[in-house]
């Protein structure tokens, strides 16, 4: 990682903790637990506007949205196979015992590869051949085991200590667990597709890298419930051009999702039907459209898996997978109906499962983390308005009492006054700044020449360009930002 890289991440790490964006958990004590963050005001803010993108998504697709309990009975996760499964790879120093996850190791000594799913000599013979050695004191590593990742609890009394229940370690369980409820009620048809976002928990043997690897975090999972006899009920929604890696070490290549079925390189309807939803939610966004990768799994897809993708978006010289896309076949209401739970089949076919499964948290960070621009004078967000964490802000020039009074008027008259970000502590440089370092798209400035004749002043965030209109404009140029430039919008209110 090169020193420039490392001074943006610092960067907006300082940004995101000096303006309420995100922060360790409990940090008033000093000795709080690592891979817990709480998100504030300003990070909330854009974190709830991904969510409402997802939501519209949601919405296009006739999705069906639920929110179910974090704490799942140790039966089911028995059933699914996460009990015995869900563990990672864990490799300790033999003199200070400080532990690691083998896999993410060789990734950051090898960037751009993936060590997901090999066996535990497979992964001592690779430590000794990159003469990998403890982070912290430079030592010799010991042998590769397994590292349980899930929380266990204890629900109601107990007179011993053998657990009943787990936090889940995956979301989507809700989805599979509430599916006869919701297929029952939408009058059982397929396909019928299912979504949550909500929070799932994982003992993470080593979380690092702020948002990007946590013990406690959001995921957002679409599953599309269908009859594996009728792949043409899907249609691709729109036919974009994505980046594909469809061998490991092999070349990327730029191909439209239907030329990519036709190749084969998507093997079924319902996976080309979830990678358009997928492209487009990113774009929309404002993901840049080259920084996004769809990486073909192969022995290193689930073995259940039909098909399987991660999603991964570039970050400096590596990717970071952030959705995973699946298809999952009859695995999970198989698993669940071996192990007493009922689920009817669908005219005689088990329905089959297609999964959609967004990390958030590594969306939002890695939105952040892309969109953090720098020029000789500052550092800012270069948030679109879909996403950033408020429409406008408005500013009185002075912090006069006429001037702040006109602001304060300004707001409240405003139907976005919700969304607005207002400040008059300050002048009016730093206030700029602050609202430019949250990614607020707009400033409006209140003036003496407001008093006079209506007009305010309107910034542009990104290139501090400013020009004026009549304050009446202001709600119209709010509700306009989604669709037109502020080039258009300087040309359509400007009135100077």
């Amino acid at each position: 990682m090169d020193n420039e890289y490392k001074e943006r991440e610092a960067e907006l790490y300082k940004i995101c903790v000096s303006r309420g964006v995100f922060f360790p958990s409990a940090e008033v004590f000093t000795e709080n637990l690592a891979g817990f963050w709480d998100y504030g005001d300003i990070g909330l803010r854009i974190f709830n506007n991904i969510i409402r993108n997802w939501r519209e998504l949601l919405a296009r697709i006739d999705a069906k949205e639920i929110s179910g309990s974090v704490i799942l009975p140790r039966k089911v996760l028995q059933a699914s196979g996460h009990e015995v499964n869900f563990f990672d790879f864990s490799v300790s120093c033999q003199k200070c015992g400080s532990s690691y996850r083998a896999d993410k190791l060789l990734e950051e000594a090898n960037p751009g590869q993936n060590f997901e799913g090999l066996k535990p000599e497979e992964y001592d013979e690779l430590i000794k051949k990159h003469k990998i050695r403890c982070k912290k004191c430079g030592s010799v590593l010991g042998k590769t085991s397994k590292f349980g990742t899930m929380f266990s609890i204890l629900v109601g009394e107990k007179r011993h200590d053998d657990i009943n229940a787990y936090l889940r370690p995956e979301a989507c369980q809700s989805i599979f667990l509430d599916f006869k409820r919701i297929f029952d009620a939408y009058g059982r048809t397929l396909p019928l597709i299912i979504a949550q976002t909500g929070k799932a928990f994982r003992n993470e043997l080593s979380p690092r890298n702020n948002l990007l690897r946590q013990r406690e975090f959001y995921q957002s999972d679409i599953e599309i419930f269908f009859d594996p006899g009728k792949d043409d009920d899907f249609r691709i929604q729109d036919d974009w051009e994505i980046k594909i890696l469809e061998k490991p070490g092999g070349k990327e290549v730029l191909l439209n999702i239907s030329k990519a079925m036709e190749k084969g390189v998507l093997g079924h309807k319902v996976t080309a039907f979830a990678v358009s939803l997928v492209e487009g939610f990113l774009l929309t966004l404002g993901f840049d459209k080259e920084s996004i990768r769809f990486r073909k799994l192969h022995e290193d897809k689930a073995f259940y898996a039909e098909e399987a993708f991660d999603v991964e978006i570039k970050k400096q010289d590596s990717w970071v997978e952030i959705i995973s896309c699946n298809h999952r076949a009859d695995h999970d209401l198989g698993s669940y109906s071996k192990n007493g739970a009922t689920f009817d089949s669908f005219n005689g076919v088990m329905p089959n499962v297609f999964e959609i499964s967004m990390g958030t948290d590594r969306i939002f960070y890695l939105l952040l983390e892309q969109k953090l621009s720098k020029d000789s004078k500052r550092y800012w967000l270069k948030l679109s308005s879909r996403v950033a964490p408020f429409r406008a802000s408005v500013f009185p020039l002075l912090n006069k009492e006429e001037l702040v009074d006109e602001a304060n008027k300004l707001r409240n008259a405003s139907v976005f006054r919700n969304d607005i970000y207002y400040l008059d502590i300050g002048n009016i440089g730093k206030m700029y700044r602050k609202s430019d370092e949250i990614g607020v798209p707009i400033a409006v400035t209140v003036d003496y020449q407001t008093l006079k004749d209506g007009s305010v002043t309107i910034r542009d965030r990104d290139d501090m360009a400013q020009f004026r209109v009549d304050k009446k404009d202001i709600d119209g140029i709010i509700k306009s930002m989604e669709d037109l430039s502020i080039k258009k919008i300087r040309e359509t209110y400007s009135v100077q």
